[in-house]
């Protein structure tokens, strides 16, 4: 009676996911069109790119919320939101409403130019005054993408698009960026580089950037090459099997497989210290969570080491792309990096609170910038976003994104693990998660648009999974391998 029951909801779900599709499904498309360019103009870092994505997405993100099927756990959801935006929100009208003088929380630098042009200023605690409505563009733009990554979550069919899109893209991206690399090194897209003309970076205008971003997508081609594997071991008992099948079948992973060891490629074609070895860790963690239930906790411990081991002479030996002659030449925290974080450590004790104003590090840190930095160039990142959060938006702001973070990873966690809720989406969400939290402590790429985006809007799927009923997660699974897939596909 109990497997009756099960057959019936199996049934029922696989009537709702071979009816066809409801015309809002054109937003989710508009929603993946926008992931999948959001790294080709320059990794979208122009105030212009990010107003055209927060108004595209922001209408997708309506016409998702039309659709008819319910949202999973739609008060999480709400409550995510509107901490989001009540944050950054009150951040925003603290630093800019005009105080007097004589506020203590007026940046004392109003004063100084007051005094240097002999005229009254309007004082605010940013020390530019229309700055933090600029520098919103990019956590509204995150939002955005969060959210409606996480509406697509609460969809099978749509969640395994946004993986495909997620998957495809970066793929795409990866085999532009070696050929340009090979053809044309000194270009980024039609322009000429300013910076790291040595390294391939893609459509990125950064190398650290591009790093982690084909990092990341070799992440999710590889747990895309498990998923293959796994639906062949899943086949219906009652099917008929082939006889002499006993090895891997090389034609089923030859996509996957070839595109992850593309990615991997372009990884280390981009020279960056921090980007490749982050981007190896999240490897680990994502073969780590596949075969967890496979191995004994001592076998786990040795594996990891050993597999860490020979990633780091892999890379060091055989990839002839410079990053073992720049670990030899500047150590593993090279760049002047450490004296950074002290001097931002500095400007963050001197406005705890409501910090220097959004977007405005690189005109404060001029101030606090230690002699022990090399004079070239102009600092205009910390290389370290939570601190940068804190340095501009004050400790609390930094606060409620460093929980948030580790919420949602906690998460995650707790999802693959239980062997119940466990799929390929959070592995997946959970690896390129800790790639991008370790490299935002020594680098700034979760500020750049098209990485972050990535990120974001994988995490809110995962997370939209995860709070599934898990009779329903059981249901889908056995829709993907009983009605809708073949061993051949995807997700």
């Amino acid at each position: 009676m109990r497997y009756d029951r099960r057959y019936i909801v199996v049934l029922q779900t696989a009537v709702v996911a071979l009816k066809p599709r409801q015309a809002s499904d054109a937003f989710a498309a508009l929603l993946f069109a926008v992931v999948a360019i959001l790294p080709f103009p320059f990794a979208s870092v122009s105030s212009v790119a990010i107003s055209l994505w927060c108004g595209l997405v922001g209408i997708a993100v309506v016409g998702l919320a039309l659709r008819p099927p319910a949202i999973a756990s739609p008060l999480f959801l709400a409550a995510i939101i509107a901490v989001g935006v009540a944050s950054y929100a009150t951040i925003l009208y603290l630093q800019v409403v005009a105080r007097a003088p004589s506020d203590p929380l007026v940046h004392p630098i109003w004063a100084l130019a007051s005094e240097i042009l002999g005229m009254p200023l309007e004082a605010s605690a940013s020390i530019a005054r229309g700055q933090p409505y600029l520098a919103i563009g990019t956590p509204l733009l995150n939002l955005l993408l969060f959210t409606g990554g996480y509406m697509c979550g609460a969809d099978e069919i749509l969640s395994r698009r946004l993986f495909r899109t997620i998957a495809w893209a970066g793929g795409l991206y990866a085999v532009y960026a070696i050929c340009s690399y090979a053809l044309e090194p000194n270009l980024v897209l039609w322009q000429e580089k300013i910076a790291y003309a040595g390294n391939l970076t893609g459509t990125f205008t950064n190398r650290n950037a591009a790093a982690v971003y084909f990092g990341s997508i070799a992440i999710v081609w590889l747990l895309l090459a498990f998923r293959r594997l796994s639906l062949r071991k899943k086949r219906r008992p009652g099917k008929r099997r082939r006889p002499s099948s006993t090895g891997v079948n090389w034609r089923v992973l030859a996509v996957p497989g070839s595109f992850f060891c593309i990615c991997l490629l372009a990884l280390v074609l981009t020279g960056s210290r921090a980007g490749v070895a982050c981007s190896f860790a999240g490897l680990l963690v994502a073969f780590g969570l596949n075969f967890r239930s496979e191995m004994s906790p001592r076998l786990r411990n040795w594996l990891a080491f050993g597999a860490a081991v020979v990633v780091i002479l892999a890379i060091y030996q055989i990839f002839d792309s410079g990053l073992g002659e720049r670990l030899e030449t500047e150590g593993a925290a090279g760049g002047g990096r450490a004296s950074v974080v002290a001097s931002v450590l500095r400007m963050i004790s001197d406005f705890p609170w409501l910090g220097s104003g959004l977007g405005s590090f690189r005109w404060s840190f001029a101030a606090y910038r230690s002699s022990q930095i090399s004079g070239w160039g102009v600092w205009d990142r910390a290389h370290n976003v939570p601190l940068e959060i804190a340095a501009e938006g004050g400790l609390v702001l930094a606060g409620i994104v460093v929980l948030a973070w580790i919420g949602a990873m906690a998460i995650l966690l707790r999802a693959c693990l239980d062997p119940k809720r466990s799929r390929t989406l959070p592995r997946a969400a959970l690896a390129v998660s800790t790639v991008a939290v370790l490299h935002s402590l020594i680098d700034f790429s979760l500020q750049i648009p098209a990485y972050a985006g990535t990120v974001i809007v994988l995490l809110g799927a995962a997370l939209a999974q995860t709070q599934r009923p898990v009779a329903e997660v059981e249901a889908a699974e056995a829709v993907n391998f009983e009605v809708n897939q073949t061993p051949e596909s995807l997700d």
